[in-house]
């Protein structure tokens, strides 16, 4: 389930974390930095992996909506580049 282009999320999180639900956030972090997989972390919370699953993806797609409305991280390396 996770791809390429969610190696960007953990500095999504960073940035947007505080914007996620206490639920969101402990999948969140479960999954992504924990490494658990979705039946692990079904069994921890005590909900269905299609919870679970159902989470992650609006974890996702609240950081990537906060990114695309705000740009910090975007802004945060063009900085560190020296753009």
């Amino acid at each position: 389930m996770k791809s390429e282009k969610d190696l960007d999320l953990p500095l999504y999180y960073d940035f947007y974390g505080s914007f996620l639900t206490e639920k969101q956030a402990k999948v969140f972090e479960m999954y992504y930095n924990d490494d658990l997989s979705l039946a692990e972390i079904a069994q921890e919370m005590e909900i269905s992996r299609q919870g679970v699953m159902d989470t992650v993806k609006r974890s996702r797609k609240k950081l990537y909506d906060m990114e695309e409305k705000l740009g910090l991280v975007k802004k945060e390396l063009e900085g560190s580049n020296g753009v």
